[in-house]
Formats: structure tokens, C-alpha cells, sequence
């Protein structure tokens, strides 16, 4: 396989992933749940 079309479908992976977990971080803001509340007391 290509090297250079192995690196853009690893970009592509990576940033698709990025965007799911981000649309997930404003979802769950959405519906009322705090995501910093799993942080815990520092």
C-alpha cells in the first residue's frame, strides 16, 4: 500500500473520531450533564 494514502487515511480516522467525541461533549452539555463533574475535587 501507499505510504502517503496510509498517512491520509489516518488523518482522516483521527479527525473523524476528533469530531465524534467533541459533537458527544456538546450533546451531553445539551442534555444537562456536566462533563467536568467526572474530574473530581483537586
Amino acid at each position: 500500500m501507499d505510504k502517503t494514502n496510509q498517512h491520509w487515511k489516518l488523518w482522516i480516522f483521527v479527525i473523524f473520531l476528533n469530531s465524534i467525541a467533541i459533537g458527544g461533549a456538546f450533546y451531553l452539555r445539551s442534555v444537562g450533564i456536566d462533563l467536568y463533574a467526572f474530574r473530581g475535587a483537586s
